[in-house]
């Protein structure tokens, strides 16, 4: 099995068959009758370059969905690439403690096959020479991070990526504990590419979870989980982020003035332990209009 590529038929994980050649990844596996659904993704942050290799369906980056019932398949194959970004994102959950180094320099080799950069190579000599203890990477982050992400190789991969790429590996985790060091006006950008692809309000919500508590201003947060009158959303924002400003957040809600989304709020029990009197009061006004 290859890292985060996960193949479902009617919600039951499918083992696949794989070769690798032409710096291709081939995976085949085959489809009993009586099925309804096959579910494919990948970690478009890893891969690229899809292709199926039999038949012909419309796809998303990372995801592909067919309907079983209406198309009678009994077999199932497609190639895939792994591009530039696979050492940008395994090296960033690495420095966030997702593997140990044994595991990532495993990866890291197995990928190797399919993106043959010699840099790479280089780079996990020298992980592989690290004496590093996993038990306590937090007292040794400092030489971690000159030794893997301060260098020429690093920066040069990070150079090509886009905001949409970035995007994407930090908000592949709910929270990290060493998020990208970004700037003001890059998360303010990194919000907007959020709200033109998919999964729009959890990735916002897991752009503030990943920098909650640093600093920055959340307002464009707060004034779109508002403006989308999405209880959800809002409930875990106000319940899971530590710097939100209920007050801003308050005042946003009278401004719009909508008595239903209100009364929603003030029914919402994640939401109404965080307000305190003022802010109900507030509220309670406007619904008593």
């Amino acid at each position: 099995m290859f890292i985060d590529i996960r193949i479902l038929i009617d919600s039951r994980k499918v083992d696949y068959n794989y070769m690798i050649s032409n710096n291709r990844l081939f995976i085949s596996f085959k489809i009993e009758s009586n099925h309804k659904k096959l579910i494919l993704n990948y970690d478009d942050n890893i891969y690229d370059d899809f292709k199926i290799e039999t038949g012909d369906y419309s796809y998303e980056p990372g995801y592909l969905e067919i309907d079983l019932e209406k198309n009678n398949i009994n077999f199932f194959e497609f190639s895939i690439k792994a591009n530039y970004k696979y050492y940008v994102k395994l090296v960033y959950e690495y420095v966030n403690g997702k593997y140990k180094k044994e595991e990532l320099i495993k990866i890291l080799k197995s990928l190797y096959d399919l993106n043959k950069e010699n840099e790479v190579l280089d780079r996990i000599k020298v992980l592989e020479e690290m004496n590093l203890d996993d038990k306590f990477l937090y007292y040794e982050i400092d030489k971690l991070i000159e030794e893997l992400l301060m260098n020429e190789y690093y920066d040069k991969l990070t150079d090509k990526m886009t905001d949409y790429d970035f995007l994407n590996i930090i908000t592949y985790n709910i929270s990290s504990n060493r998020p990208y060091g970004i700037d003001q006006k890059k998360l303010d950008e990194l919000i907007d590419v959020a709200k033109s692809h998919k999964d729009t309000n959890e990735n916002i919500w897991r752009l503030a979870m990943n920098y909650d508590g640093m600093g920055y201003d959340f307002s464009k947060i707060e004034e779109y989980f508002v403006s989308i009158k999405d209880i959800y959303y809002l409930q875990e924002y106000i319940s899971g982020v530590y710097q939100k400003n209920l007050d801003y957040i308050v005042d946003l809600l009278i401004k719009q003035n909508d008595k239903d989304f209100i009364k929603k709020v003030l029914d919402n029990e994640l939401i109404i332990r965080d307000l305190n009197n003022e802010h109900k009061n507030k509220l309670y006004d406007i619904i008593k209009m």
